[in-house]
């Protein structure tokens, strides 16, 4: 997938953008000049300027926990035909917990993880905070801001390698102290490129470094995203938990109930090593 000259000119204009408002111009830019997107980097079934706004959900609130998932699920508005080009902004429905057109999903997996990492913060203390309050602490970010349609193929990940600048860039501005990423190849993406923790071997593939530097299921880096080894995670600044996508939310091959979900995100908190059950 290649890029314009006129792209690449744009791209390099990403580093000296100071807000996501100001990131956002340019990302939108991007995406309309991007040459045969279909079936690359774009559902076909989508118009190639869609663009979700995502983020904070509430700036006075955020204590620096940022969520990222693949894509907002288009195939409500699919189905329906309604496909024009939108630039919509869905941090409303993230915050208020409800989504009608289906967009945003898994609200009560984010929800209840937000409760986790509330409890974590106060030992000993049963969070009793509504999912509203919970939800205004964090952020969410979507790999794929043209939106999806739930499927099982490498659309928004392919997307995430070609705008990987403009990612690096939000997950800078959004300034996150955990970030917790809902699947392992997104996880992968993010530690290898946003974190630059990744090596190649003389003519091969490149892959990212484990040793030393993944406790479990979690890595860390300093204020300068610049891995820091498990030893000295106490000087870390930055820590991302790899946790399961929920839409294939399977174990030893079965289907894991909500429930199951967040007991294993808590055990990849806490850096034990037994599996679920």
């Amino acid at each position: 997938m290649r890029k314009t000259m006129e792209q690449i000119v744009l791209e390099g204009q990403v580093a000296k953008c100071r807000s996501i408002e100001e990131l956002y111009v340019l990302w939108e830019l991007m995406q309309q000049m991007e040459e045969d997107p279909f079936g690359n980097t774009c559902y076909p079934e989508l118009d190639q300027r869609n663009f979700y706004i995502d983020g904070i959900a509430d700036p006075e609130h955020y204590d620096g926990t940022l969520y990222i998932l693949k894509e907002t699920n288009m195939r409500k508005m699919i189905q329906k035909g309604e496909t024009m080009p939108v630039v919509s902004d869905i941090r409303a429905d993230f915050l208020s917990g409800k989504s009608p057109s289906g967009r945003v999903e898994y609200l009560d997996y984010l929800t209840s993880m937000q409760k986790i990492l509330w409890e974590e913060k106060h030992p000993g203390e049963e969070c009793r905070l509504p999912g509203k309050k919970l939800r205004e602490k964090a952020a969410v970010l979507y790999i794929n801001k043209r939106g999806g349609k739930g499927a099982a193929d490498e659309v928004s990940m392919d997307y995430g390698q070609y705008y990987i600048e403009f990612i690096k860039k939000q997950i800078r501005l959004l300034n996150p102290k955990t970030v917790v990423c809902c699947g392992e190849d997104l996880f992968r993406l993010i530690v290898m490129e946003v974190f630059q923790n990744k090596k190649q071997k003389k003519n091969r593939e490149i892959y990212m470094k484990w040793k030393d530097l993944v406790r479990g299921d979690v890595f860390f880096a300093d204020r300068d995203y610049r891995p820091v080894k498990e030893t000295k995670k106490d000087e870390a600044e930055v820590r991302v938990v790899r946790m399961w996508n929920p839409s294939y939310r399977v174990n030893n091959g079965q289907y894991v109930s909500l429930e199951e979900y967040l007991k294993e995100f808590k055990r990849r908190l806490s850096g034990k090593k037994e599996k679920m059950e």
